[in-house]
């Protein structure tokens, strides 16, 4: 696992999802341009005052899994508590490359004195959040996270624990009327 920071690893760190998503007819493609924004890649201004540091898993120089981890102030402000989040997670199917981004997030937390993680998150609660558990056979809406069935298993597997349930809902607006 490598610290993104050269233009090379910021393309691998967004086509990895392309790649592990491909031939998914569920999964909807994020925006280029605002994924780069909201990686830093490009300037935003949720960065301003924040902070988030990407890493690549890569094996045999090939993209395997990613991580951000992020350092939100306006949180640590807000609820009085060093707490820094994981988002924009994607990788194969290996609890061992898992395990390997989640450390890298987590020892790069701890470097700035944050010793409590939550996410996904990607970057913040106001953007997509959570990680879907259910309904892998129907596409997301608008702001929800979609992502492969064994991803759950992967994060637990690392010991994180279910903190909230998020929802949401599909309904037949011509029953409104």
């Amino acid at each position: 696992v490598e610290p993104v920071v050269t233009r090379r690893q910021q393309k691998q760190f967004m086509q990895l999802a392309w790649e592990l998503y491909r031939g998914d007819p569920n999964w909807v493609p994020p925006l280029r341009q605002t994924q780069k924004e909201l990686l830093n890649f490009d300037p935003d201004p949720f960065y301003a005052t924040n902070e988030i540091q990407c890493f690549l898993a890569l094996r045999d120089g090939k993209p395997v899994g990613r991580v951000a981890a992020i350092i939100n102030n306006g949180h640590i402000e807000r609820y009085k508590e060093r707490r820094g989040f994981f988002g924009f997670f994607e990788s194969v199917n290996e609890q061992e490359v898992a395990n390997a981004l989640f450390d890298a997030a987590r020892e790069w937390l701890k470097e700035h004195d944050i010793l409590l993680v939550r996410g996904p998150t990607n970057p913040s609660l106001n953007h997509e959040c959570g990680l879907l558990i259910e309904g892998f056979d129907s596409m997301p809406t608008f702001m929800m996270t979609y992502n492969h069935p064994y991803y759950p298993d992967l994060i637990e597997g690392y010991g994180f624990r279910k903190v909230e349930d998020l929802f949401a809902f599909w309904g037949d607006l011509s029953m409104l009327e």
